[in-house]
C-alpha cells in the first residue's frame, strides 16, 4: 500500500499530492501565466519600476520581488526593478541589506566581538588567585 502525500494548496486551499513548487497545479499555471505577463511587459517597458510594474500588470509587488530575488526576474536588465532592504526598508537592487545597513551590522558585530575579547582577558570578572590556593 503506498502513502499518497497529499496537502492543502496554500494559494487557492484545495487538495493537492505534494510536488516540488508545493502548490496544486492550478495555481502552478496561474502563477506562470502572471510571470509571463510581466516579462512581456518588461520587454517594451524596461525603464518600468517595480511598483508600476504591479499596477500595470495586476501581479502583487510582493509576487514581483520572490521573482527578483529567485533571479526569475534579473535586475542587470531592467534598470528600476526594485525590492527592499530587510533593515530599513529603502530600495536596492542585490543582496539583503543596503550598504548602509550591512556596514552598521558589521560595525556593531565587531564591537561585540572586542567586547567579547576585552572579556576575556579581564578573567569574566572573577579576580584571579594568587599564588595558587583557594
Amino acid at each position: 500500500m503506498s502513502i499518497l502525500m497529499v496537502a492543502n494548496c496554500p494559494g487557492c486551499g484545495k487538495v493537492f499530492q505534494k510536488n516540488l513548487r508545493n502548490l496544486c497545479q492550478d495555481c502552478v499555471s496561474n502563477l506562470q501565466n502572471e510571470f509571463d505577463a510581466c516579462y512581456r511587459y518588461l520587454r517594451s517597458n524596461r525603464k518600468v519600476t517595480t511598483e508600476q510594474l504591479s499596477e500595470a500588470v495586476g501581479v502583487s509587488v510582493k509576487q514581483i520581488i520572490i521573482w527578483i530575488k529567485d533571479k526569475r526576474l534579473p535586475v542587470t536588465d531592467y534598470p528600476n526593478l526594485t525590492y527592499p532592504c530587510n533593515s530599513c526598508r529603502e530600495p536596492i537592487r542585490q543582496q539583503e541589506m543596503c550598504y548602509p545597513c550591512r556596514s552598521r551590522l558589521t560595525k556593531d558585530i565587531r564591537e561585540m566581538q572586542d567586547k567579547d575579547a576585552s572579556r576575556v582577558q579581564q578573567g569574566f570578572g572573577f579576580r584571579s588567585r594568587v599564588g595558587g590556593r583557594f
